[in-house]
This record gives structure tokens, sequence and C-alpha cells, in this order.
């Protein structure tokens, strides 16, 4: 057994639970699903901002006036704190360990190590990488049109196709375009409409410059502008929801920690996945993961918590995975501590020049707004457990 403190971890609530819940409520707001005394709405929006924290926001909520004078809370997302896997649990309703995108970068049975955001070449039945239904398909089904409004960019390829289909998309490339559209959207009451709403600029500054960067305030009071004209053109018996994947914590490049600056830290190690802030580790057949977690525990000391992919199965940080999900995980995980990251000598100078990240467990990487306003009580959207 390793560190057992990694099994202690205080948390408002399970990792991605209430997360996993907001699409799903969304729709059940419009089907009439909703049993807590609230009549059929017409259009519900939600507006995902990536890399929006709730220490990070309310850090700098003094430059985003409107979305601070929402009513709302935090609340946790999913292990581990990275956007593929949040932006799945978010768009299909499940936990990583139910919807198979258990990380950054994974290991795929017969391709290897495959990027969760980009690297769909070569799977071509993305249902059989992402296993879960989206709520965009489960609202089709029940009559309520779905619409996604996001970049350009992100229109196509595997993974919209994995965790968007169902939905119409819109395409616009700025923050403001994309309420714009929004707008457009509910001037329509010939349908009920489910509206996802993403927004990627302050995750993108972040990475680039951090989150407490000027750049990173200069897109919060971008957003912050775009969402009070949205909040202004609501309709009557519209519902608005903001949340986030993930927060950020921006690391020194004096806290870099090279892995195989130690030659024989990785001996085994056949491939390292993850991401800075959380590395998993797939190891040569035969070998103990326990061992091996124990040996790098030691060598890290308090910079990280090192774990096996039993031990933090056995604690549901995923959600139950099936076991062709669990092959995914590495065989140990290693989780950085306080400021840190985990680089390897090879890695890609982008990787090496990001202040901003997130993948790991501080409550400022995994705690995300819950925001809402129009005709949503938010006491009522999702109760705490």
């Amino acid at each position: 057994m390793t560190d057992t403190m990694v099994f202690m971890l205080p948390i408002s609530d399970p990792f991605g639970l209430r997360l996993a819940e907001v699409m799903p409520s969304a729709l059940s707001l419009l089907t009439g699903e909703f049993h807590r005394g609230l009549a059929p709405l017409q259009h519900v929006v939600v507006m995902v901002v990536d890399g929006l924290g709730w220490h990070n926001f309310q850090a700098r909520r003094g430059h985003a006036r409107a979305i601070a004078s929402l009513e709302g809370e935090a609340i946790s997302t999913v292990f581990p704190t990275t956007t593929g896997a949040a932006l799945t649990t978010i768009t299909t309703g499940t936990l990583p360990g139910r919807h198979g995108l258990v990380g950054y970068r994974i290991r795929h049975p017969h391709l290897g190590l495959r990027t969760t955001l980009s690297e769909w070449d070569g799977i071509e039945d993305v249902r059989s990488w992402q296993l879960a239904p989206t709520v965009f398909e489960q609202a089709r089904k029940a009559g309520v049109a779905a619409h996604v409004i996001g970049r350009s960019a992100h229109q196509t390829g595997g993974l919209t196709r994995a965790i968007l289909t169902g939905a119409t998309y819109s395409a616009a490339d700025t923050i403001e375009a994309r309420c714009d559209e929004a707008i457009r959207l509910l001037r329509d009451n010939k349908e009920q409409r489910l509206i996802y709403l993403y927004i990627d600029e302050l995750d993108r500054a972040g990475h680039r410059n951090g989150w407490q960067s000027d750049a990173w305030i200069h897109r919060l009071e971008q957003l912050d502008v775009a969402t009070h004209e949205l909040l202004k053109s609501l309709p009557a018996q519209t519902g608005f929801v903001l949340t986030a994947d993930h927060g950020m914590l921006d690391v020194a490049s004096g806290d870099h920690i090279i892995l195989d600056a130690d030659p024989h830290l990785l001996d085994g190690v056949s491939a390292l996945g993850g991401e800075p802030r959380l590395r998993y580790l797939y190891l040569e057949d035969q070998l103990s993961a326990a061992m091996v977690a124990s040996k790098v525990q030691k060598a890290l000391g308090d910079r990280a918590i090192v774990a096996t992919r039993e031990e933090i199965i056995e604690a549901d940080w995923f959600g139950p995975p099936s076991p062709s999900v669990a092959e995914r995980i590495g065989d140990v995980i290693l989780i950085a501590q306080g400021g840190h990251a985990f680089f390897v000598s090879s890695e890609a100078e982008t990787s090496m020049r990001m202040v901003g990240h997130h993948g790991g467990i501080s409550e400022q990487e995994r705690e995300v707004p819950l925001l809402v306003a129009g005709a949503i009580p938010w006491r009522e959207f999702i109760p705490r457990p």
C-alpha cells in the first residue's frame, strides 16, 4: 500500500458527481422531468468556460462583475482535472470511468498513447473510445433542439464527433460572436433549445501566460462583458448555467521536476502518459506496480502523491470503470503536489514553456463554479448530496 493520505482527501462532493449532473439537469428543465416544482422551460443555455476555476475566478472577481453577481457555489470537477475528461463528463452526464476518456494522454489498446483532445486518427468508431451517448442525443429523442456554439476549428474532428454528437454546431471565433449567436438562437421560440456555449480563451491565455497574467484578466473581462449582454437578452422561461471543466495553477520553471534526471527512477516504465500535473506510468509486463510506486514516492517525497491504478480505482476517483477502461489508466499514477510539475528531458518545448497547468487534485485545480441565472433557482438546480 502506498501513501494512504491520497484516499483521505476532503472534498465537498465526489470527483465530478455534480458536474456530471449539469447537462442532464438542464435537459430535464426542458422536458418537464425536473421534479422540484418548476414548469418546463423554453430554453436553457449552458456556458462552459474552459479553465475558469472557482479560486481563479474568486481572486479576480472584480474584473467580472456580471458573472460575480450570479448565484451559485463551487463544485468539484472530475479526476484527473483535465479538459478531455471533464468536457466529456459534462456532455455525456457520466464520469470518466464510464465514458473512458480518463486523462489527457492515455493508452489505446491497439494504437498506443493517444491525446484525447486531438489524436483520433485510426479511431473510426469514436464510440469505441468515448463510450457514452451524449446528452444532445437524448435531447433530440425528447424533441428538444440541441445546439453547440464554439470555435470553427473545433467544428470537426474526432473529439467533436465523440462528445458533441446530436447537436447542431454553430461556429464563431470570438467570445462576443459566440454569445451573439446564443442570443440569436434564443429569439426563436418555435422550439425548445438546449444550447451548449463553449469558451476556451481563458484556458489558452492561462497556459501561455498564467492565470495571474494581464492576458488572462483581459479574457475574463471580455467574457464578462459578453455574458452581461447575453444575460440582458434572456427571454422569459429561459435558464442560464455557467460552469467550467477545471481550474488552473501557475507553475514556475524552477518548480519543474525532470523525472529522467535520475537515471533509474523510470526503470521499467515503458510509456509516460497524462500531463505535467498528473502522470500515468505504464509499466513493462510483470513489473510490480506497488514496488515502482513505492520507489517513486520515496524519491519524490512530498512533491508528489504516488499510487497504483488499483488503489485509485478502489477509492472511486474515476467512477467505477469497466475492465477495458481500467486498462487505459497508468499502472502507477503520479500526482503533483504544491506548485510542482513533472516533465522528461524529451518533453516538447511548447509544454515546457507553459505557465498555467492543471490535472492534479489541489483545490485550485479541482473546484469549478456552478452559477445560474434566469428562470433557474440555484438551490434547486443540483442540490448538494
